[in-house]
């Protein structure tokens, strides 16, 4: 059976800058590989979309380098996924999700869709699904109710395409750069699709909001940034807030700067002496660091350097240590999405982010990419395949064209 692959992207959370106008397209730093952590402490259970964000972030922010993840992209992207599970695979994917059935997974992924909606003149919360679907003649097709949920719960826009074609994988791209408003720099290898690729999913979110407060562009200027691998000098913006609240924790201080409509930012900032990857490390730590702490009214000064940066998570080993193993081998049951075999063979999120005196601005897809698996053990007639006497044979390109067609009909005749 020819190798398939089905790969669903879910182009995700996106906050965007505040402005009159259109954000400018600035060039984006150099991607780097983020730091790629492993779970070593028993997995409590989930029970909501906050558990599932805090249980994946500790798994894979160090806190020594660089890093930008969405958990909302990667929630969405995987609720996609289960959308076509059953049995064991489905059962391990909601264990995860936070979810005790499929109904339940759809309410908190429509409700998301429902109330993650703004738009106004200063600011924009928008999202967007969509599902790419190969022509296979017939001989493979997704399963009826599988699409009707997409298109009900997920607000899916179906289109259908030929991935042997390289114009697919820049219309594919385009659409994703469009509803990221152009922050995403996609990969090289991500929109390299196999001609025998299924089908593509995705589900953007963009997000353009301002600080409520804008800092004085004036008061931006250079001072020192005490980085793991030493001092550096960086421009910081400065502003003062009277009379706000302040939380001091054990070994760090959290504050929060609010955004116009959307929400706020929340920064955490270890003690001096303490270093943040020591405040990391599991669930427990990372909720404490986020909820945990005691509320002192005051006057802030905030120093905050400007930065921007695009970064990379390999998702595989984190998600298979986090419960969905079965997920990524034969044994997957994904038999509610489709008519073949299939397991997930990748799961990948890219992500920017961008913080200046106007707001903040940040990017993110996760694709989750799924090869044909093994069909279930099943009774199957032996044949002997002897090439024995003359035969045909053909030569063919990866789409399927024919190179060579020849017959053999005396192996040993090198005329």
């Amino acid at each position: 059976m020819k190798k398939l692959f089905c790969i669903l992207f879910a182009a995700l959370l996106l906050c965007a800058c505040t402005m009159p106008s259109k954000p400018e397209q600035t060039p984006v730093p150099e991607q780097t590989e983020a730091p790629q952590a492993h779970m070593d402490v028993p997995i409590p259970e989930i029970t909501s979309y906050d558990g599932f964000a805090d249980m994946l972030a500790a798994g894979l922010l160090l806190g020594d380098g660089n890093s930008n993840l969405s958990p909302i992209s990667v929630f969405l992207a995987l609720a996609m996924t289960a959308e076509g599970a059953n049995g064991d695979t489905q059962a391990a994917m909601l264990k995860l999700l936070g979810c005790n059935s499929l109904e339940e997974l759809r309410g908190v992924c429509a409700n998301m869709l429902n109330t993650l909606s703004i738009d106004a003149e200063d600011s924009t919360l928008t999202l967007a699904n969509s599902i790419w679907m190969a022509d296979k003649n017939g001989a493979l097709t997704f399963r009826e109710d599988y699409l009707k949920a997409l298109g009900e719960i997920y607000r899916s826009e179906a289109n259908a395409v030929d991935f042997t074609k390289p114009e697919t994988a820049k219309q594919i791209a385009d659409w994703i750069t469009e509803h990221t408003r152009g922050k995403i720099r996609i990969s090289e290898d991500a929109m390299q699709f196999d001609p025998e690729t299924l089908a593509v999913l995705i589900n953007t979110i963009y997000l353009r909001d301002a600080w409520c407060d804008a800092f004085y562009e004036g008061a931006t200027g250079p001072d020192t940034f005490f980085a793991p691998d030493g001092e550096m000098t960086v421009p910081f913006m400065y502003r003062e807030d009277k009379a706000v609240t302040i939380v001091k924790g054990d070994g760090f201080l959290r504050y929060s700067l609010p955004l116009l409509r959307v929400g706020r930012m929340t920064f955490v900032l270890p003690d001096d002496g303490t270093k943040l990857n020591d405040l990391l490390g599991t669930p427990e730590k990372l909720h404490a660091l986020l909820s945990d702490g005691e509320a002192i009214r005051a006057n802030v000064s905030v120093k905050l350097p400007k930065f921007k940066f695009q970064s990379r998570f390999d998702l595989n080993d984190t998600l298979k240590t986090l419960g969905i193993g079965i997920a990524f081998t034969d044994s997957a049951d994904f038999s509610g999405m489709c008519n073949v075999p299939a397991c997930i063979s990748r799961v990948l999120q890219e992500s920017f982010i961008g913080v200046d005196e106007i707001g903040v601005e940040a990017a993110a897809y996760t694709m989750v990419a799924m090869n044909e698996g093994c069909a279930l053990s099943e009774d199957l007639p032996e044949i002997d395949f002897f090439l024995t006497h003359p035969f045909l044979y053909t030569i063919e390109s990866r789409d399927g064209t024919v190179l060579f067609i020849g017959t053999v009909t005396n192996p040993t005749n090198d005329e």
